[in-house]
């Protein structure tokens, strides 16, 4: 047969732009063809290493790509921080090498999805400069990833191997790139596929709390520390013990939490001959979280098409829509965050379902509409020169927009109401040409030259505008002038100017790069390749917009070459390769070099642009100075591996060990000058972190070949460690952050760890306090002398002060050890299956019980940490394991920065069930019936956890350990499902 692109390693060896994509020549008359033949690789087992086997993912109700590769594939690691459908999700190939700052930076760790050779444009953190609050981004923030359709793909591949990877250059840079192909079209016939699966998301069990449980909490508090005045100042909606509203019934979550429905369609059609065949597939999903009404909508169509109009010219195209609509959360810290405004707090919702009934009723005349529209696509001409000269020039597109519109109504916010509209697009367009040169001599040489260029064009952009008290709440658009003549224009027809704001932004960025690559093959014995790569980047600075970069590999068959006569090793394979890609600066600012921007800001208000209607610019003294000399950064990767398999391939593992170095990488540091100039910091190169470890895969064919009953267990697993190697400047340590959540970066150490005062108990007594021989004072906290009552923080330098200077490094927010484990259980037509996901060697910092144990200073103040949901009133953790402390006491005792409240966050999780039936394959079918492939199946999801965590489910943490006790829960679920083949 032949190949629309004609050898499937192409894929590997050539730009970040070609897919594998196949249009087969059938070598049977196609017309007499009951069956059509169907090109696309089918997967026996568990295992594939590197990647999944997507047949077995697509019966579950995943809701993106991350869900689908959590688990299930050594090196890659998921974070899930919320239940939400369609919320944030993060992934992490091999570690981090970017020290997580701020959400920002977990956007920029994100390895590159590449679709049928096509990278994929994810939405650009720039918004987040205008945002106060950090915990979404603006828009509808909905994961893009959860566009591609699992019914569409044939193969998932994480690569992370530089002797694969290197060719997408610098999109490899975090840890890889995950390559995703979608089927291809069949011929000789036609082919209808049909899968579909309905079930539900099961709410819950909570232990629901009222004020009599708040109260009984915090009694013990006041008989043991309280005075007078403190007794007077109790909270007044725990004060009246008559009051239902806070002392009666805790049902609110009748309202809350409601069994939901999960539903799933699609459907493809295929067709075509030798010279002409196309896919078509369209598909609807909707997943409802059991907790506050939450929904993800997904609209999906995808064509395809191939053409072979002469026998040296092959033509493809595809493109896929997507569609999201996504019903948010109801949080009251969102909406806040939102509206960068906090109103009076001194009392919370009431946990009986009547008041929260009305608090819905309210926020029914509001809405907040999310809305994403995703589009990829690519043309393809493949040239054939004979046997040996290839030429494939590619263009692709990928293009994503977000709106969002909402409206609060002046009864939900201090008689006030609150607009704002978002609209912001992300658009990648890319041109590839490749010419090819291979050629094999006796079956014995094979040689592979390659040479081509890659141009992508990136640009993203947003405008976002709010304002606040319109007229009335039957004004829920914030309508501007549009007349550019008229001398309102963009000014609104409603709302008041002063209490408004308006905000564009955009990033724009170039990549032009050029390749040559050699491969060698001897006899299937020994293999060579090398790579040469030239970036040349729009945001890098004119005397360093170029970075070549090379990357060498060889393996070894040790089987071929010293084995061939041992029947019990199939395989041996010993591989290496050793090399450079760059790592893009992601802001096109970098490339300028010094420059002013809208920096007239002030206290809860981070970019202001104007001062009483007059546009004005500034240095980046908020910032950040950006200076000249500004370098590429890159990153260097050694990896070992050796492949195995044994008794006819029955038994296979591979073993890969890697050592990543991110080296000259860009970070604002704070420098000697900078107070006297005004700057809070000045972006540097020179940040320099390593991470190493080892993946390891295996799976085992318990039984031979054509037993009845079969079972098949896999493992994948991941040790990965982190590295601090240097700091820009000649700096040994930095403190980045502030407050509960402030962090040290130190020379010699992880990236990923807490810093932290070690606690180890209470003072009881007055006596019980050390004192200071020298000044005969007692130990102080910053200079708060330290009473009866307050906690025994350690003294690391012994000099009767705790500060900064006795917080010590400890634990890890990343896992050690990831990884997963599974089997198939096969007898006839039945296959039962399950998978489990861990994370070992995590911590958890339960900021959620630091926030409920000091509860005096978050009670009634402007301040986020005192926002309390309605799931305020639900019981999470267990409060006797911590010592009552004197909630009163000025060194604030709960605080968040200690070791009390960091806990062991591993985990161990049942994260899939299934049984499925193949009907065509028992006897009583009728095998000439038109239905060629029938299966019957049921699932369930997420279906218990094991951990040492006291809180909440340990996945729903924020990306720097912290669980705030936000995150809707990943719920259970269950469902029943059917696939057809026509």
């Amino acid at each position: 047969m032949v190949e629309a692109f004609p050898a499937v390693k192409l894929t590997l060896i050539q730009t970040d732009s070609l897919p594998a994509k196949k249009d087969t020549v059938s070598k049977e008359d196609s017309a007499k063809n009951i069956i059509p033949v169907d090109t696309n690789k089918i997967y026996s087992g568990l295992y594939v290493k590197n990647g999944i086997v997507p047949e077995k993912v697509s019966i579950f109700p995943f809701t993106s790509l991350q869900q689908m590769l959590k688990g299930n594939v050594a090196g890659v690691y998921v974070q899930e921080p919320s239940g939400e459908p369609g919320s944030e999700m993060s992934m992490l190939i091999r570690g981090t090498a970017i020290p997580y700052m701020n959400h920002k930076d977990v956007y920029n760790a994100q390895p590159t999805v590449v679709l049928d050779g096509v990278p994929l444009i994810m939405d650009d953190p720039f918004a987040f400069d205008i945002q106060e609050y950090d915990y979404n981004r603006l828009g509808p923030a909905t994961n893009l990833l959860s566009a591609i359709d699992p019914n569409n793909i044939a193969s998932i591949k994480v690569v992370k191997d530089f002797a694969e990877a290197a060719i997408y250059g610098p999109r490899a840079a975090n840890g890889g790139v995950i390559v995703v192909n979608t089927k291809a079209p069949v011929i000789g016939g036609r082919k209808i596929s049909f899968n579909t699966y309905f079930g539900f998301s099961q709410k819950p069990a909570i232990f629901s709390t009222n004020a009599k449980y708040e109260n009984d909490f915090r009694q013990p508090f006041y008989d043991r520390y309280a005075s007078q005045e403190d007794i007077l100042t109790y909270p007044l909606y725990l004060r009246d013990s008559t009051n239902q509203e806070y002392y009666g019934p805790s049902n609110w979550t009748d309202l809350y939490y409601k069994n939901s429905i999960v539903r799933g369609a699609n459907a493809s059609l295929s067709s075509g001959s030798e010279r002409a065949n196309f896919r078509f597939a369209v598909g609807n999903q909707q997943t409802n979280n059991p907790a506050d009404n939450t929904r993800l909508d997904n609209y999906n169509a995808m064509f395809m098409i191939n053409m072979l109009p002469v026998s040296w010219l092959t033509i493809s195209s595809m493109i896929n829509a997507t569609r999201l609509e996504r019903r948010r959360n109801t949080y009251l810290r969102d909406r806040f965050a939102e509206m960068q405004y906090l109103p009076d707090l001194e009392n919370p919702i009431a946990p009986n379902k009547t008041g929260y009934a009305k608090l819905l009723n309210e926020m029914d005349k509001s809405f907040d509409n999310n809305k994403s529209n995703v589009l990829t696509g690519y043309f393809s001409l493949n040239f054939h020169f004979g046997e040996d000269w290839k030429f494939i020039s590619f263009f692709g597109m990928d293009y994503n927009e977000g709106l969002r519109d909402v409206f609060y109504p002046s009864t939900v916010m201090e008689t006030v109401n609150y607009v704002s509209n978002y609209f912001g697009y992300n658009q990648r367009i890319l041109f590839n040409n490749t010419l090819s040169y291979h050629h094999q001599w006796n079956k014995v040489h094979d040689l592979t030259i390659e040479a081509g260029e890659v141009f992508n064009a990136d640009y993203s952009r947003y405008n976002y505008n709010y304002a606040f008290d319109g007229p009335n709440d039957l004004i829920k658009i914030n309508e501007l002038y549009s007349d550019p003549n008229f001398s309102n224009y963009l000014s609104s027809k409603a709302f008041d100017r002063g209490l408004m704001g308006l905000f564009l932004d955009k990033n724009r960025s170039r990549l032009l790069s050029f390749f040559g690559r050699t491969a060698y093959n001897y006899n299937n014995i020994l293999d060579f390749s090398a790579l040469l790569r030239a970036d040349g980047s729009s945001s890098a600075q004119p005397d360093d917009w170029w970075l070549v970069s090379p990357t060498f590999s060889a393996g070894v068959n040790l089987k071929k070459l010293w084995l061939n006569d041992n029947t019990g090793i199939s395989n041996l394979r010993l591989h290496a390769s050793w090399g450079r890609v760059g790592r893009l600066l992601t802001d096109d600012r970098f490339g300028e070099g010094p420059q002013y921007v809208p920096d007239m800001s002030f206290n809860n208000n981070p970019v202001r642009v104007s001062y009483n209607a007059f546009p004005g610019l500034s240095r980046p003294y908020s910032t950040g100075y950006i200076g000249y000399g500004i370098k590429w950064p890159y990153t260097d990767q050694l990896d070992i591996g050796l492949d195995a398999g044994i008794l006819h391939n029955r038994v296979t593992a591979s073993a890969d060990v890697y050592n990543k170095m991110d080296v000259n990488m860009l970070m604002a540091v704070p420098f000697a000058s900078a107070n006297e100039y005004g700057y809070t910091s000045a972006y540097e190169n020179g940040l320099r972190v390593r991470n190493r470890g080892l993946d390891f895969n295996v799976q085992v064919t318990v039984f031979p070949e054509g037993s009845r009953f079969q079972w098949i267990p896999a493992a994948n697993i991941n040790f990965n460690q982190n590295t601090l190697m240097a700091l820009p400047n000649g700096l040994r340590q930095m403190i980045i952050g502030s407050g509960g959540t402030a962090r040290l970066l130190e020379v010699g150490h992880a990236i990923d760890q807490f810093w932290l005062l070690q606690n180890e108990g209470i003072y009881n007594r007055e006596k019980d306090i050390p004192v200071n021989p020298a000044t005969n004072q007692k130990i102080t906290y910053e200079g708060t002398p330290i009473s009866a009552g307050d906690p025994i923080w350690k003294d690391q330098n012994g000099d009767y002060t705790i500060n900064d200077a006795d917080k010590v490094m400890t634990g890890h927010y990343l896992p050690r050890v990831s990884g997963g484990f599974g089997s198939d259980f096969q007898y006839r037509q039945f296959t039962l299956g399950f998978s489990f996901y861990f994370a070992l060697g995590r911590d958890i910092l339960n900021q959620e019980m630091a926030n409920k144990l000091d509860f005096i200073n978050n009670e009634g103040v402007i301040s986020m940490n005192a926002v309390k949901e309605i799931t305020f009133w639900q019981k999470s953790g267990d409060y006797s394991k911590y010592p009552e402390y004197n909630p009163w006491s000025n060194v604030i005792p709960y605080r968040l920065d200690q070791n009390l409240f960091l806990e062991n966050g591993s985990f161990l999780k049942l994260r899939t069930l299934s049984l499925q039936y193949d009907v065509t394959g028992a006897r009583w079918w009728n095998k000439k019936s038109l239905i060629h492939g029938l299966t019957v199946y049921a699932t369930g999801s997420n279906l218990f956890t094991v951990t040492p965590y006291s809180g909440g489910d340990p996945e729903l943490v924020d990306y720097n350990g912290i669980d705030t006790g936000y995150g809707l829960p990943i719920p259970r679920t269950f469902t029943i499902g059917v696939k057809m083949n026509l």
